[in-house]
Protein backbone atom coordinates (compact mmCIF):
# COMPACT_ATOMS: atom_id res chain seq x y z
CA UNK A 1 0.00 0.00 0.00
CA UNK A 2 0.89 3.47 -0.25
CA UNK A 3 -0.38 7.01 0.45
CA UNK A 4 -2.38 8.04 -2.78
CA UNK A 5 -5.36 10.05 -0.74
CA UNK A 6 -6.74 10.33 2.78
CA UNK A 7 -8.48 6.96 2.11
CA UNK A 8 -5.44 4.94 1.70
CA UNK A 9 -3.75 6.61 5.33
CA UNK A 10 -5.42 3.54 7.64
CA UNK A 11 -4.02 0.87 5.05
CA UNK A 12 -0.53 1.88 4.92
CA UNK A 13 -0.75 2.37 8.78
CA UNK A 14 -1.69 -0.90 8.91
CA UNK A 15 1.53 -2.24 7.45
CA UNK A 16 3.58 -0.09 9.30
CA UNK A 17 1.91 -0.90 12.59
CA UNK A 18 2.57 -4.95 11.69
CA UNK A 19 6.30 -4.61 10.53
CA UNK A 20 6.85 -2.41 14.03
CA UNK A 21 5.55 -5.81 15.50
CA UNK A 22 8.02 -8.00 13.33
CA UNK A 23 10.65 -5.75 14.49
CA UNK A 24 9.65 -5.47 18.29
CA UNK A 25 9.51 -9.65 18.08
CA UNK A 26 12.86 -9.63 16.68
CA UNK A 27 14.47 -7.25 19.24
CA UNK A 28 14.80 -8.16 22.68
CA UNK A 29 11.91 -7.57 24.87
CA UNK A 30 12.67 -4.57 27.13
CA UNK A 31 14.88 -2.67 23.90
CA UNK A 32 11.47 -2.13 21.62
CA UNK A 33 12.02 0.08 18.36
CA UNK A 34 11.69 3.38 19.31
CA UNK A 35 10.85 6.10 16.16
CA UNK A 36 12.48 9.59 16.99
CA UNK A 37 11.55 12.42 15.23
CA UNK A 38 14.34 15.00 15.20
CA UNK A 39 12.48 18.01 14.42
CA UNK A 40 9.90 17.64 17.04
CA UNK A 41 12.57 16.05 19.68
CA UNK A 42 10.05 13.56 20.33
CA UNK A 43 10.05 9.51 20.26
CA UNK A 44 6.77 7.39 19.46
CA UNK A 45 6.15 3.46 20.32
CA UNK A 46 4.32 1.27 18.76
CA UNK A 47 1.13 1.55 21.32
CA UNK A 48 1.20 5.58 20.77
CA UNK A 49 1.10 5.40 16.88
CA UNK A 50 -1.62 2.34 17.07
CA UNK A 51 -3.27 5.20 19.26
CA UNK A 52 -2.90 7.73 16.37
CA UNK A 53 -4.51 5.15 13.89
CA UNK A 54 -7.65 4.63 16.37
CA UNK A 55 -7.83 8.40 16.72
CA UNK A 56 -7.92 8.47 12.86
CA UNK A 57 -10.71 5.38 12.60
CA UNK A 58 -12.66 7.14 14.82
CA UNK A 59 -12.37 10.73 13.41
CA UNK A 60 -13.47 9.14 9.60
CA UNK A 61 -16.35 8.10 11.23
CA UNK A 62 -17.12 11.23 12.83
CA UNK A 63 -16.63 13.42 9.53
CA UNK A 64 -18.85 10.48 8.04
CA UNK A 65 -21.24 11.34 10.59
CA UNK A 66 -21.23 14.95 9.78
CA UNK A 67 -21.11 14.37 5.91
CA UNK A 68 -24.60 12.52 7.06
CA UNK A 69 -26.05 14.88 9.05
CA UNK A 70 -25.45 17.76 6.00
CA UNK A 71 -27.03 15.26 3.62
CA UNK A 72 -30.05 15.19 5.93
CA UNK A 73 -30.57 19.02 6.00
CA UNK A 74 -29.95 19.46 2.44
CA UNK A 75 -33.13 16.63 1.93
CA UNK A 76 -34.81 18.77 4.06
CA UNK A 77 -34.36 21.39 2.26
CA UNK A 78 -34.97 20.21 -1.00
CA UNK A 79 -38.08 18.08 -0.07
CA UNK A 80 -39.74 22.01 1.17
CA UNK A 81 -38.68 23.36 -1.81
CA UNK A 82 -40.37 20.63 -4.09
CA UNK A 83 -43.57 21.44 -1.78
CA UNK A 84 -43.48 25.21 -2.23
CA UNK A 85 -42.76 24.51 -6.02
CA UNK A 86 -46.13 22.32 -6.40
CA UNK A 87 -47.91 24.75 -4.43
CA UNK A 88 -46.62 27.84 -6.52
CA UNK A 89 -47.45 25.98 -9.94
CA UNK A 90 -50.82 25.75 -8.43
CA UNK A 91 -51.37 29.34 -7.37
CA UNK A 92 -50.19 30.05 -11.10
CA UNK A 93 -53.05 28.01 -12.81
CA UNK A 94 -55.51 29.86 -10.51
CA UNK A 95 -54.01 33.27 -11.78
CA UNK A 96 -53.93 32.26 -15.15
CA UNK A 97 -57.65 30.89 -15.22
CA UNK A 98 -59.12 33.63 -13.01
CA UNK A 99 -56.93 36.80 -13.22
CA UNK A 100 -55.84 37.25 -16.39
CA UNK A 101 -58.30 40.02 -17.50
CA UNK A 102 -57.17 41.91 -13.69
CA UNK A 103 -54.48 44.39 -12.79
CA UNK A 104 -53.27 41.28 -10.34
CA UNK A 105 -52.40 39.22 -13.50
CA UNK A 106 -49.60 41.66 -14.42
CA UNK A 107 -47.82 40.93 -10.67
CA UNK A 108 -47.78 37.00 -11.80
CA UNK A 109 -44.46 35.47 -10.58
CA UNK A 110 -42.14 33.83 -12.40
CA UNK A 111 -41.47 29.69 -11.25
CA UNK A 112 -38.26 29.62 -10.12
CA UNK A 113 -35.90 26.56 -10.66
CA UNK A 114 -35.37 23.65 -8.07
CA UNK A 115 -31.55 24.04 -8.48
CA UNK A 116 -31.72 27.50 -7.71
CA UNK A 117 -29.98 29.05 -4.50
CA UNK A 118 -31.64 30.05 -1.07
CA UNK A 119 -31.68 34.04 -2.52
CA UNK A 120 -33.31 33.55 -5.78
CA UNK A 121 -35.51 30.48 -4.71
CA UNK A 122 -36.94 32.19 -1.63
CA UNK A 123 -37.69 35.34 -3.65
CA UNK A 124 -40.34 33.86 -6.25
CA UNK A 125 -41.89 32.30 -3.76
CA UNK A 126 -42.15 35.43 -1.55
CA UNK A 127 -43.79 37.08 -4.58
CA UNK A 128 -46.42 34.59 -4.61
CA UNK A 129 -46.77 35.11 -0.92
CA UNK A 130 -47.12 38.83 -1.33
CA UNK A 131 -49.61 38.71 -4.80
CA UNK A 132 -51.74 35.69 -2.92
CA UNK A 133 -52.17 38.43 0.35
CA UNK A 134 -53.37 41.14 -2.35
CA UNK A 135 -55.70 38.64 -4.03
CA UNK A 136 -57.35 37.80 -0.52
CA UNK A 137 -57.58 41.55 0.32
CA UNK A 138 -59.25 42.43 -3.27
CA UNK A 139 -62.34 41.67 -5.39
CA UNK A 140 -63.12 37.91 -6.05
CA UNK A 141 -63.80 36.81 -9.54
CA UNK A 142 -66.51 35.39 -10.48
CA UNK A 143 -66.79 31.97 -9.19
CA UNK A 144 -64.12 32.48 -6.75
CA UNK A 145 -63.84 32.32 -3.28
CA UNK A 146 -61.88 34.44 -0.84
CA UNK A 147 -59.70 33.97 1.07
CA UNK A 148 -58.22 31.76 -1.64
CA UNK A 149 -57.50 28.39 -0.84
CA UNK A 150 -55.18 25.78 -2.99
CA UNK A 151 -57.42 22.49 -3.04
CA UNK A 152 -55.69 18.84 -2.84
CA UNK A 153 -54.55 16.97 -5.63
CA UNK A 154 -52.91 13.69 -6.02
CA UNK A 155 -49.59 15.22 -5.96
CA UNK A 156 -50.65 17.81 -3.47
CA UNK A 157 -52.41 16.14 -0.81
CA UNK A 158 -54.44 18.57 1.69
CA UNK A 159 -55.79 21.84 0.93
CA UNK A 160 -53.23 25.15 1.34
CA UNK A 161 -54.19 28.91 2.31
CA UNK A 162 -51.59 31.45 1.83
CA UNK A 163 -50.96 31.15 5.99
CA UNK A 164 -49.20 27.98 5.98
CA UNK A 165 -47.69 28.64 2.49
CA UNK A 166 -45.96 31.67 4.35
CA UNK A 167 -45.26 29.38 7.28
CA UNK A 168 -43.21 26.60 4.41
CA UNK A 169 -41.40 29.42 3.32
CA UNK A 170 -39.76 30.54 6.96
CA UNK A 171 -39.39 26.67 7.60
CA UNK A 172 -37.00 26.57 4.61
CA UNK A 173 -35.35 29.19 5.52
CA UNK A 174 -34.49 27.76 8.57
CA UNK A 175 -33.47 24.74 6.86
CA UNK A 176 -30.96 26.49 5.45
CA UNK A 177 -29.27 28.12 8.43
CA UNK A 178 -29.37 24.18 9.76
CA UNK A 179 -27.72 23.37 6.46
CA UNK A 180 -24.67 25.85 6.90
CA UNK A 181 -24.47 24.89 10.36
CA UNK A 182 -23.73 21.34 9.57
CA UNK A 183 -21.18 22.35 6.72
CA UNK A 184 -19.33 24.04 8.88
CA UNK A 185 -19.43 20.98 10.81
CA UNK A 186 -18.14 18.85 7.91
CA UNK A 187 -15.18 21.33 7.27
CA UNK A 188 -14.44 21.32 11.12
CA UNK A 189 -14.34 17.74 10.89
CA UNK A 190 -12.56 17.12 7.97
CA UNK A 191 -9.62 19.61 9.17
CA UNK A 192 -8.97 17.30 12.21
CA UNK A 193 -8.79 14.30 10.39
CA UNK A 194 -6.26 15.82 8.25
CA UNK A 195 -4.03 16.93 11.55
CA UNK A 196 -4.22 13.59 12.49
CA UNK A 197 -3.17 12.16 8.85
CA UNK A 198 -0.26 15.00 9.43
CA UNK A 199 1.11 13.03 12.42
CA UNK A 200 0.91 10.06 10.78
CA UNK A 201 2.62 11.05 8.08
CA UNK A 202 5.38 12.34 10.44
CA UNK A 203 6.04 9.06 12.07
CA UNK A 204 5.93 6.85 9.12
CA UNK A 205 8.40 9.04 7.62
CA UNK A 206 10.66 9.06 10.41
CA UNK A 207 9.69 5.09 10.76
CA UNK A 208 11.74 4.45 7.36
CA UNK A 209 14.78 6.66 8.26
CA UNK A 210 15.13 4.90 11.54
CA UNK A 211 14.35 1.32 10.86
CA UNK A 212 17.61 1.12 8.35
CA UNK A 213 20.12 2.08 11.26
CA UNK A 214 18.28 0.39 14.08
CA UNK A 215 17.48 -2.95 12.22
CA UNK A 216 20.94 -3.39 10.57
CA UNK A 217 21.13 -6.49 12.12
CA UNK A 218 17.74 -7.97 10.02
CA UNK A 219 18.06 -6.79 6.45
CA UNK A 220 15.01 -8.88 5.82
CA UNK A 221 12.91 -6.84 7.78
CA UNK A 222 14.80 -3.21 6.25
CA UNK A 223 14.13 -5.05 2.61
CA UNK A 224 10.34 -5.57 3.86
CA UNK A 225 9.61 -1.88 5.27
CA UNK A 226 6.27 -0.48 4.35
CA UNK A 227 6.50 2.02 1.18
CA UNK A 228 5.17 5.86 1.69
CA UNK A 229 4.60 6.25 -2.05
CA UNK A 230 4.13 3.94 -5.01
CA UNK A 231 6.59 2.31 -6.99
CA UNK A 232 7.49 3.16 -10.44
CA UNK A 233 5.22 1.48 -13.14
CA UNK A 234 2.12 1.24 -14.68
CA UNK A 235 -1.50 2.44 -13.63
CA UNK A 236 -3.89 -0.38 -13.89
CA UNK A 237 -7.25 -0.79 -15.64
CA UNK A 238 -9.95 0.10 -13.94
CA UNK A 239 -12.92 -2.63 -13.39
CA UNK A 240 -16.27 -2.41 -14.53
CA UNK A 241 -18.38 -2.46 -11.58
CA UNK A 242 -22.02 -2.16 -10.36
CA UNK A 243 -23.77 -1.38 -7.58
CA UNK A 244 -27.64 -1.75 -6.38
CA UNK A 245 -29.73 -1.86 -3.51
CA UNK A 246 -29.51 -5.12 -1.57
CA UNK A 247 -32.90 -5.55 0.71
CA UNK A 248 -33.42 -2.40 2.43
CA UNK A 249 -30.16 -0.82 4.28
CA UNK A 250 -26.88 -2.35 1.92
CA UNK A 251 -24.96 -1.77 -1.15
CA UNK A 252 -24.10 -4.83 -3.29
CA UNK A 253 -21.00 -4.06 -5.47
CA UNK A 254 -20.01 -6.25 -8.27
CA UNK A 255 -17.06 -5.55 -10.46
CA UNK A 256 -15.45 -7.64 -13.23
CA UNK A 257 -11.61 -8.91 -12.80
CA UNK A 258 -8.78 -7.64 -13.34
CA UNK A 259 -5.97 -9.30 -15.37
CA UNK A 260 -3.26 -7.25 -13.85
CA UNK A 261 -0.31 -9.86 -13.57
CA UNK A 262 0.62 -7.54 -10.52
CA UNK A 263 -2.64 -7.29 -8.59
CA UNK A 264 -2.51 -6.93 -5.07
CA UNK A 265 -6.18 -6.52 -3.83
CA UNK A 266 -9.32 -4.74 -4.46
CA UNK A 267 -11.00 -1.84 -2.15
CA UNK A 268 -14.04 -0.80 -2.38
CA UNK A 269 -14.24 2.86 -1.13
CA UNK A 270 -16.98 5.13 -0.07
CA UNK A 271 -18.43 8.18 0.91
CA UNK A 272 -21.67 9.34 2.46
CA UNK A 273 -23.29 11.82 -0.37
CA UNK A 274 -24.75 12.08 -4.02
CA UNK A 275 -21.18 13.05 -5.11
CA UNK A 276 -17.96 10.94 -5.27
CA UNK A 277 -15.33 12.67 -3.02
CA UNK A 278 -11.65 11.73 -2.82
CA UNK A 279 -11.20 13.91 -0.15
CA UNK A 280 -13.87 12.38 1.92
CA UNK A 281 -14.12 8.62 0.54
CA UNK A 282 -12.86 5.65 3.21
CA UNK A 283 -12.13 1.91 2.63
CA UNK A 284 -14.88 0.11 3.39
CA UNK A 285 -13.85 -3.27 2.67
CA UNK A 286 -11.18 -4.85 0.68
CA UNK A 287 -10.58 -8.21 -1.45
CA UNK A 288 -7.86 -10.43 -2.22
CA UNK A 289 -7.69 -11.36 -6.26
CA UNK A 290 -9.07 -14.56 -6.06
CA UNK A 291 -12.06 -13.79 -3.73
CA UNK A 292 -15.44 -13.78 -4.90
CA UNK A 293 -15.71 -10.15 -6.90
CA UNK A 294 -18.14 -8.96 -4.92
CA UNK A 295 -19.06 -6.38 -1.78
CA UNK A 296 -22.05 -6.14 0.31
CA UNK A 297 -21.66 -3.32 2.85
CA UNK A 298 -24.63 -1.38 4.84
CA UNK A 299 -22.47 1.53 4.69
CA UNK A 300 -23.49 4.93 5.22
CA UNK A 301 -27.19 3.55 4.41
CA UNK A 302 -28.77 3.99 8.08
CA UNK A 303 -31.39 5.51 7.41
CA UNK A 304 -34.08 6.20 5.12
CA UNK A 305 -32.99 8.87 2.27
CA UNK A 306 -29.86 8.10 2.95
CA UNK A 307 -26.97 8.37 0.10
CA UNK A 308 -23.79 6.67 -0.76
CA UNK A 309 -20.97 7.18 -3.64
CA UNK A 310 -18.96 4.05 -4.17
CA UNK A 311 -16.06 2.69 -6.49
CA UNK A 312 -14.16 -0.13 -6.72
CA UNK A 313 -10.19 -0.01 -6.60
CA UNK A 314 -7.43 -2.09 -8.34
CA UNK A 315 -4.50 -1.84 -6.00
CA UNK A 316 -1.32 -3.72 -7.57
CA UNK A 317 1.73 -4.59 -5.42
CA UNK A 318 3.44 -1.49 -6.12
CA UNK A 319 0.96 0.76 -4.53
CA UNK A 320 -0.58 1.97 -8.16
CA UNK A 321 -4.09 2.00 -8.46
CA UNK A 322 -7.16 2.80 -10.47
CA UNK A 323 -11.01 3.03 -9.61
CA UNK A 324 -13.73 2.59 -11.31
CA UNK A 325 -16.20 5.25 -12.48
CA UNK A 326 -18.33 6.05 -9.40
CA UNK A 327 -21.71 4.52 -8.40
CA UNK A 328 -24.50 5.52 -5.75
CA UNK A 329 -27.44 3.50 -3.70
CA UNK A 330 -29.62 5.40 -2.15
CA UNK A 331 -32.25 4.11 0.62
CA UNK A 332 -35.80 5.04 -0.99
CA UNK A 333 -37.90 7.54 1.35
CA UNK A 334 -41.21 8.07 0.91
CA UNK A 335 -41.89 11.71 -0.49
CA UNK A 336 -45.25 13.39 0.74
CA UNK A 337 -45.68 16.78 -0.59
CA UNK A 338 -48.52 18.21 2.00
CA UNK A 339 -47.15 20.70 4.08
Amino acid sequence: MAITGPASFVPTINEFLSHWLACNTARPPASPLLVRLPEKETTFTRAQFLGIRDELVAQQSVLQGCLTEQQIARGAINLKKAKLLARFTQFNTQLDGNYQNTDFYEARPYAPNFTDGQEVFSRAILQAVKLWEKLNAGPAPAGVTLPLVLPATDETPGTMDVGTYASLLSSLQFDYATEVDKEQLVIIARAKRNRIQVRAYDVMKAYRENVPAKMAAFPELVDTMPRLSSLPGHTPAAVNSSAILDGTNQSKVVYDASTDSMLESYQLRGNVGDDYSDEDAVVIATNAPGAPREFITPFGLNQPGAKVALKVYVILDTGNEAGSAAMFVERPMSVQLAA
